[in-house]
C-alpha cells in the first residue's frame, strides 16, 4: 500500500481547478461548444504528448465534450495521444461509441487492451492521510474514509473535497483509491463490490495500525461510485461506521434494504446526501430518501443550486455542517 503525492505536477493548479469548474458548469447547462472553447483556450496544446494525472483528466473532459458534439476523428486523436505515452483509455465507455466505426479503431482497441493488461498487474492500493493540527499520537481521533468516483482517483477526490473543513473538526482524513483499474491511473469501485469492500477494509486496518482511531466515530464518504459504495458498506455493516456523507450517490446499493435501514436506525446511523439541483430528482436517490424518512432515520438531503453531478463551490461550509450533523 502506497501513499500518493498530493498532486501530480502541473504548471498552474489554480488555473486547472478554475477551468475544470467552468467546464463542468457549462457542461451541466448543455453548452458543450462553449465548454470546449474554455478548455482549449486555457490549454491550446491538447492533446499533448506530455501526460500526467491532471492532464489525463483534462483530456478525458475533452472526450466527453467531443462525444456530445459527435466529433469522432478528434476523439480518436485523444486516444492515440494517450497511447503514445503508454497510457490506456476506458474504450468501453459510451463516450467512445462514436469512434468504433472509424477504420483505425480496431488497431487502437488492440493497443488499448495490451496496455490495460500490463497495468492491471501493477495496480497498488493508494492511501493518503491528512492529520489534524496539533496531532497527538496518544489521542484517539475520529476518522473519515473518502472514496473517489468511478473512473477517478485520489488526485481528483482531493480537488473535490475540502480537507480543511474536516481537519478543523478534529478528523483524521484518509483518501483511499480502489484497486480496480479502468484505465491508466484511474480506478472504480462498482464493478466488483466484493473487491471494493476488501480494499476499504484494508485501508481502514492500515490507518488503525498507523494512528489511534476512535472506532465509534468512523464516517464513510464518497462521490458517485464511491458514495454508492460507502452507503452499501454502512448499511451492510462492513465497518463500525457512525454514518455517511455522500455526494451524488445516483444508484441504490444492494445492501440498502428495509431490514438494513431498520438495523441502521437501531445503531444510531446518521447520513447526509448531497446532490446537484439541476439533475434532481434522481429516482434511486428519491427512493433512498423516502425509505430513510419512513423509517425515521436521521438524515439530511442537501440540493446544491446551479450544478449537477459535481461538488458545490461552497462545499467547505456545507461539508463541515454535514460532519456536525452525523456526529451529533
Amino acid at each position: 500500500m502506497t501513499k500518493s503525492n498530493h498532486w501530480a505536477q502541473i504548471s498552474d493548479k489554480k488555473l486547472f481547478v478554475q477551468v475544470q469548474d467552468d467546464v463542468d458548469r457549462l457542461f451541466d447547462q448543455g453548452k458543450f461548444v462553449e465548454a470546449l472553447r474554455v478548455l482549449e483556450g486555457a490549454y491550446p496544446g491538447l492533446p499533448t504528448e506530455s501526460l500526467h494525472s491532471q492532464m489525463q483528466d483534462l483530456l478525458m473532459t475533452r472526450v466527453f465534450l467531443l462525444s456530445r458534439l459527435e466529433r469522432a476523428a478528434e476523439t480518436l486523436d485523444v486516444v492515440q495521444a494517450f497511447h503514445k505515452t503508454g497510457y490506456s483509455c476506458p474504450l468501453d465507455w459510451a463516450i467512445f461509441d462514436l469512434v468504433r466505426a472509424l477504420p483505425e479503431y480496431e488497431d487502437v482497441e488492440q493497443e488499448n487492451v495490451r496496455l490495460i493488461a500490463a497495468e492491471k498487474g501493477n495496480a497498488e492500493l493508494d492511501l493518503l492521510i491528512y492529520l489534524p493540527k496539533d496531532y497527538d499520537s496518544i489521542k484517539a481521533y475520529p476518522l473519515i474514509l473518502l472514496m473517489h468516483g468511478d473512473g477517478q482517483n485520489n488526485d481528483v477526490m482531493q480537488r473535490m473535497w475540502p480537507v480543511e473543513a474536516m481537519l478543523e473538526r478534529g478528523f483524521i482524513v484518509a483518501f483511499i483509491q480502489s484497486s480496480q483499474l479502468v484505465y491508466t491511473g484511474h480506478t472504480l469501485w462498482l464493478d466488483d463490490p466484493a473487491t471494493a469492500w476488501r480494499d476499504v477494509r484494508a485501508y481502514y486496518e492500515s490507518v488503525c495500525q498507523q494512528h489511534l482511531i476512535d472506532t465509534s466515530s468512523l464516517i464513510l464518504g464518497g462521490f458517485s461510485g464511491g458514495a454508492i459504495t460507502a452507503i452499501d458498506m454502512v448499511f451492510g455493516e462492513a465497518l463500525p461506521a457512525k454514518g455517511f456523507v455522500c455526494l451524488c450517490p445516483i444508484r441504490k446499493p444492494d445492501h440498502f434494504t428495509p431490514a438494513a435501514i431498520d438495523k441502521a436506525v437501531q445503531r444510531g446511523i446518521r447520513g447526509v446526501f448531497f446532490e446537484g439541483a439541476t439533475v434532481w430528482p434522481i429516482n434511486a436517490e428519491e427512493e433512498m430518501v423516502t425509505a430513510m424518512r419512513d423509517a425515521h432515520m436521521p438524515f439530511e438531503l442537501v440540493l446544491n443550486e446551479g450544478i449537477g453531478h459535481a461538488s458545490p463551490p461552497d462545499f467547505d461550509a456545507k461539508l463541515g455542517q454535514a460532519l456536525d450533523f452525523v456526529m451529533s
